[in-house]
């Protein structure tokens, strides 16, 4: 009789795979660990405070309307209704009466000013002169000039500059006789008191009499711009930082004169539960010809991102994803939980386990944007040193083996796609806003990355905007103004 023994040692051989199939746990460590210094070829959290990107300098064209009726009256007033010997050294020798036969036609365009009155009067010799009379004698009085934007002490004005004045005799007039050693028509010019006229057309327009109101502007400038955003419960606050306006020529009509310049501005546009008032700075103003350079309208936008929101996407990317941590004995870990923190101007991501590899694991990185400006993402994502340490003291060589499986899933999950807040701060920037007395229209066409901050705070992510903006204003003339500095070109 043959007796058959159970066969053990497959049964033992199973018992032994079974128990090779452990679990580790990661040894804690004593805190959480700190980033080691990165090399000058990328700045620290301290350099990186120290040199915070500044918005780009743009040049805004400044649109400001006026009506120059008042300069008009201004200028009509100091041209004489009525001209006669009294008070000229030849009243002795000569009479003459002129009296205007209606109101001076005064011309304003493109700040160049026209202008023309007619005169009807007579010239009787007296005296020891030859008896003469001349009537009726018709003169026109013509004149043009520029209104020019003048500095008066601290503020800017208009000034008149009339460049050419003349008085002509009309071919109607009488010429029967001659009293003088020149024609009447030369002399003219000494009958009307000619200079006295231009002067007074000129010291019409005091500087005192028609202040620019430029410090409004200028503050109108500074903003903010305040446009609300309701899906985020805060504000887009558009900050203008101006550095300097040149205002360079008046163009259009006389009720509807433009005054056009550059003003250089640094924008900034970041998101504020309530928009701050701007700092007051006083205006600084030069005058001359418009830069023929055309370039971009370029404001620099922040886009806070907070951890607590880093971390919901990390959790919502990773909770429960497996990572094979051994495939020879089938061991697995189990992601649990994911967090995210700053330490020094770096991200640190925490990852918790379970499962055949239970613990905490660290990685850290420096947050940067795409080229697209669109995707946040850390290209130097590595497993912190303590991480690998800990790992290590289980099986030497073991953290490659975690990292090779756990870095590619962080990597993947924190290229957080940002294009719905860049879309959304493009339209909320694109469109007329208004800022006290001025109009800004601003066009966003595109974006570029700048740079990205992580603080205790949050992530702040920099995007440059550009596209095209005026600015658009009415003021009324006025007198004292608040401080402007101007500076003429040649002085």
């Amino acid at each position: 009789m043959h007796h058959h023994r159970p066969l053990i040692v497959p049964a033992l051989a199973a018992v032994l795979l079974a128990g090779a199939a452990c679990s580790h746990t990661i040894p804690k460590t004593a805190s959480k660990p700190v980033p080691p210094p990165i090399t000058s070829a990328v700045p620290s959290f301290t350099a990186m405070a120290k040199e915070e990107t500044r918005a780009p300098l743009s040049q805004l064209p400044v649109h400001v309307k006026t009506d120059l009726t008042p300069i008009q009256s201004a200028i009509r007033k100091a041209i004489p209704d009525r001209v006669t010997e009294t008070g000229h050294p030849l009243e002795q020798e000569f009479r003459w009466t002129f009296v205007r036969t209606g109101e001076p036609s005064i011309h304003i365009q493109d700040g160049l000013v026209v202008i023309q009155a007619e005169y009807k009067g007579d010239i009787e010799a007296r005296g020891s002169s030859p008896a003469c009379r001349l009537d009726p004698v018709s003169a026109t009085l013509d004149a043009n000039g520029t209104l020019e934007l003048v500095q008066n002490g601290d503020t800017v004005a208009f000034a008149f500059d009339p460049r050419q004045v003349s008085i002509t005799t009309k071919p109607e007039s009488d010429a029967r006789c001659t009293m003088f050693n020149v024609s009447v028509n030369d002399q003219l010019p000494e009958l009307f008191g000619l200079s006295l006229i231009t002067t007074a057309m000129a010291e019409a327009v005091r500087p005192e009499a028609f202040g620019i109101p430029l410090q409004r502007i200028w503050d109108n400038l500074e903003g903010p711009v305040s446009v609300p955003v309701a899906s985020l419960n805060t504000r887009a606050c558009l900050y203008g930082n101006p550095r300097e306006m040149l205002l360079s020529r008046l163009k259009g009509t006389l009720r509807d004169t433009v005054i056009t310049g550059t003003a250089k501005q640094m924008p900034l546009v970041t998101y504020e539960p309530t928009c701050a008032e701007a700092a007051p700075t006083v205006a600084l103003v030069n005058s001359g010809p418009a830069s023929s350079e055309s370039t971009p309208y370029g404001m620099l936008a922040k886009i806070p991102i907070s951890y607590p929101q880093v971390t919901h996407h990390l959790q919502d990317k990773l909770f429960h994803h497996t990572i094979v941590v051994d495939s020879t004995a089938n061991e697995s870990a189990v992601i649990e939980r994911v967090s995210a923190t700053d330490a020094n101007g770096r991200v640190l991501v925490t990852v918790e386990t379970t499962g055949d590899l239970k613990g905490t694991i660290y990685y850290w990185g420096t947050p940067r944007l795409d080229e697209t400006g669109r995707t946040l993402t850390i290209p130097d994502l590595q497993m912190a040193n303590e991480s690998r340490t800990a790992i290590d003291s289980i099986r030497v060589g073991f953290w490659q083996i975690v990292d090779r499986e756990l870095q590619p899933k962080i990597r993947q999950a924190m290229a957080i796609d940002l294009s719905n807040h860049v879309d959304r701060l493009k339209q909320i920037v694109t469109g007329s806003h208004r800022s006290g007395d001025l109009t800004m229209d601003i066009l966003v066409t595109r974006q570029q990355p700048d740079q990205v901050r992580s603080s205790p705070q949050g992530i702040t992510v920099s995007i440059l905007l550009e596209g095209t903006a005026t600015a658009t204003g009415h003021m009324t003339l006025q007198g004292q103004q608040p401080q402007a500095m101007v500076e003429r070109p040649g002085r």
